[in-house]
């Protein structure tokens, strides 16, 4: 399955977490297999658990896209080695990350389904004043 990226230009942050006995505490969706989107086959941040190193971190949040793990990319993986890949980076583990990517995608996705709507419910209502000033006028007769 191809890459497929929609969050190119989107800020990079970088984000250095300490695995501890309660480990990373974050789940991901995604990958070339199955991807979170179709139009995108990244690794997403879907949640947080509360003992984990993240979520005491409070940088990294769900919805977040994660690039690169101990400066492996991970934007052409399939989920099972993104998963292999976290369980694997040690006691250290930095990350990059955008923020607010599945957001973002999201909106760009609504912007793609209701471009073209626009344009018909504006063709719509031109056609229904245009039937309703034609009805007006036949009942003036």
């Amino acid at each position: 399955m191809p890459v497929l990226n929609m969050t190119e230009g989107l800020a990079v942050t970088e984000i250095t977490l300490h695995r501890g006995e309660t480990g990373l505490g974050f789940n991901i969706r995604g990958g070339t297999d199955i991807p979170h989107f179709k139009e995108d086959t990244g690794i997403f941040v879907t949640k947080l658990k509360e003992a984990g190193a993240a979520y005491r971190d409070r940088r990294l949040k769900e919805g977040d896209k994660i690039l690169e793990v101990n400066g492996h990319r991970i934007q052409s993986v399939t989920h099972n080695e993104a998963v292999q890949i976290f369980i694997t980076a040690g006691e250290t583990v930095h990350l990059k990350v955008q923020h607010g990517a599945e957001e973002y995608i999201l909106k760009q996705l609504e912007a793609k389904k209701g471009g073209g709507g626009g344009k018909i419910l504006v063709l719509l209502v031109l056609l229904a004043a245009a039937a309703g000033v034609g009805f007006f006028v036949m009942n003036q007769k």
